[in-house]
């Protein structure tokens, strides 16, 4: 399973483009406070972790919800029959 980031895609959703933008909007809206730097590595890549506060603050400021901020990519279930050379095996014979 892989999990995708996707604050770059919800801030463009809601015409927010520039980290300063985004910094703004997290103090007028959420009152929290970040550094400038803090929010270009949000926007450029995807955190290891994000803290509770955080993604609330984000959530608040972008009118959006977690599920918004979080893409989900879950592996496409593969059965035998699906992989190549398995007609081939003895038990198939």
């Amino acid at each position: 399973m892989q999990i995708e980031w996707r604050l770059r895609k919800v801030m463009a959703s809601r015409d927010v483009w520039a980290a300063t933008e985004l910094r703004e909007l997290l103090v007028q809206r959420a009152g929290f406070e970040l550094s400038l730097q803090s929010v270009s590595d949000l926007m450029k890549k995807q955190p290891v972790q994000v803290k509770v506060a955080t993604l609330q603050a984000l959530c608040t400021a972008l009118q959006c919800t977690p599920n918004e901020l979080f893409g989900i990519d879950t592996p496409q279930e593969v059965s035998i029959a699906d992989v190549p050379g398995a007609s081939d095996s003895p038990a198939s014979r």
